[in-house]
């Protein structure tokens, strides 16, 4: 009976040996891991900065990354030993440490461009999703991405895409600042602050919209977009990239009298004229092939009781859209 106790104990005390040796190893593999994945979250963040930091402007990038100071330190020590970023006054990348941080940019807008087209993820996610998933898309994955959108040069906020070759179609971002009565289109909308990318996404504009500014006071701006008149702080111009545009050029592309679908009341009639640049992936291709596109006519055959959803006539059929669906269609009267 001893003899047997002194197996089993034998036993157990090899297992335990061999799971501290195992966790000892996941847990090298884990903090390996994570100073990888800051690295290149540091080589990102510099590149897209222009290739170079001030060292003073390293305390911010620490707070963007979400890195403690060892963590920083540490990653910034081997990209320094592994030759991809000089460390002085100025943080500079080498020619080393720029094609790697290129390649990251690559990954990451090329997938914000597929979850933005081919999810059902809302604006606010894809930025997070494409920053952890930068990380682990391999050459070959990126390439399908490309051949399924039709290799893009620009992500869904207009930050340029680089190319496989590395190069960087032009940059949208203007310093432009717009007066009352003038029209714009929004060339890039940046997400970097989350509260003010919300309210505007509140609004519906997203790259490519056109807008005619109203007004602007010291603390707020007012402006038309798609029939709808909105307000915003004059806070939020900061995140937007503005092309001026003549008031021509503005009512060539969206009459003056465009409004959206959603606000169409019974046996009235309207002629559509296209779908909101906010309007895209799936939703986008369901109401093309359902008829609603550019000259078609389209009438209310009936409200629910509460409004929503609402029945449609396009096209001799009739069809139900939500509120949150139809109102990225927009339409004139007929």
């Amino acid at each position: 009976m001893a003899t047997r106790l002194h197996k089993i104990w034998t036993k157990c005390r090899r297992l335990w040996h061999c799971l501290r040796q195992n966790m000892g190893r996941s847990s090298r593999k884990m903090h390996e891991d994570l100073h990888t994945v800051a690295g290149e979250d540091i080589l990102k963040y510099i590149c897209d900065a222009g290739g170079s930091l001030p060292r003073e402007k390293m305390g911010k990038a620490m707070r963007r990354l979400n890195l403690n100071e060892a963590t920083l330190a540490a990653a910034v020590g081997r990209l320094a030993l592994a030759g991809m970023l000089t460390v002085g006054e100025q943080f500079v990348l080498t020619e080393k440490g720029k094609e790697a941080g290129l390649k990251l940019i690559r990954a990451h807008r090329i997938y914000e461009q597929y979850l933005a087209e081919h999810s059902g993820y809302a604006p606010t996610e894809w930025h997070q999703r494409a920053h952890r998933m930068e990380h682990h898309i391999s050459k070959d994955e990126q390439e399908r991405y490309v051949s399924l959108l039709g290799n893009p040069l620009y992500d869904p906020h207009g930050d340029p895409i680089p190319t496989d070759s590395l190069e960087m179609a032009p940059a949208l971002h203007t310093a432009q600042s717009p007066l009352p009565n003038t029209f714009w289109r929004i060339a890039h909308v940046e997400d970097d602050d989350a509260d003010i990318f919300q309210r505007i996404l509140q609004t519906g504009l997203a790259k490519d919209a056109v807008i005619h500014v109203l007004s602007i006071n010291g603390r707020k701006f007012s402006f038309c977009y798609e029939g709808e008149t909105f307000e915003l702080p004059t806070s939020t111009l900061g995140a937007l990239d503005l092309l001026p545009l003549t008031e021509e050029e503005a009512y060539a592309e969206w009459p003056a009298e465009t409004f959206r679908l959603c606000h169409l009341q019974q046996h009235e009639k309207a002629r559509i004229v296209g779908l909101s640049p906010a309007c895209r992936g799936a939703l986008r291709r369901r109401l093309l092939d359902l008829g609603f596109v550019r000259g078609s006519r389209v009438s209310v055959a009936m409200h629910s009781p509460m409004a929503n959803p609402t029945a449609y006539v396009v096209r001799g059929t009739t069809i139900a859209l939500r509120q949150d669906q139809a109102r990225y269609i927009l339409a004139v009267p007929n």
